[in-house]
């Protein structure tokens, strides 16, 4: 997959934006509605939202569509902020930090992805380490293998957890399908809030279309300093002709 670096069409920012929200939504439902979702219908829980707590108290779905499902959900989105990372670079990464809710995670994050690119995208895949990958130019092919890999081993290594946890983890159920709806009341209601407060701070996951289709109509940035596989390529300097 050869992608320029540069800022996209309109359409192609919408689509990777609605790609992104769609993923976002799907999160707050699955946490909006965790105990019902958790004890009657846990294979949808972790196609909505594969985060760990999730994979967790899913443990009682079978071990082929829990590893399909799981490992789909939670590298789906990754792709999406690895784009987002290659056509936006230091942009989409300075909005993380100040908008996004990043703050100075993102700072060292930078810090330790500039020395270990690949172990990063392999144990802690997120939206700033993918959209740094796209930002130096890791190949998107490796950069796709390396990032599935990763999460087939956390999400086995999840499973396996939750079976160890067992007894705890049934007892959880146990609890939510025991008040299902006062339960569902309050995460409801904690997505909500969460939902005001980041409205009046002014964060949010999903960049804003506005603020993007603005940098699109404007000139393209430089081009990012190119990464550890380009230099390899690219080759001595050429002597420039006198």
């Amino acid at each position: 997959m050869d992608v320029k670096q540069g800022h996209p069409s309109r359409l192609k920012l919408r689509l990777l934006l609605a790609g992104i929200g769609a993923v976002i939504v799907g999160g707050l439902i699955a946490t909006a509605f965790t105990a019902p979702l958790a004890t009657r219908h846990p294979l949808l829980l972790i196609t909505l939202d594969a985060r760990n707590r999730y994979l967790v108290l899913a443990r009682n779905v079978d071990l082929v569509p829990f590893l399909i499902i799981g490992t789909i959900r939670r590298a789906l989105s990754d792709p999406l902020y690895w784009l987002l990372g290659r056509w936006y670079g230091d942009r989409a990464i300075r909005w993380l930090e100040t908008k996004g809710g990043g703050g100075v995670l993102v700072t060292w994050t930078e810090r330790v992805f500039a020395k270990a690119a690949y172990p990063m995208v392999f144990f802690f895949p997120g939206a700033v380490v993918c959209a740094l990958a796209g930002r130096v130019g890791m190949p998107f092919a490796r950069f796709l293998a390396v990032n599935v890999a990763g999460t087939v081993l956390t999400v086995s290594v999840l499973r396996i957890f939750g079976d160890i946890l067992g007894g705890p983890v049934d007892a959880i159920l146990g609890f939510f399908n025991r008040h299902l709806v006062a339960t569902t009341i309050v995460t409801v209601t904690l997505v909500v809030l969460s939902l005001v407060l980041n409205h009046f701070q002014g964060t949010s996951e999903l960049p804003p279309i506005e603020e993007f289709e603005a940098e699109s109509d404007a000139d393209p940035e430089p081009e990012a300093e190119a990464g550890p596989e380009a230099e390899a390529e690219a080759g001595p300097d050429q002597p420039s002709e006198g």
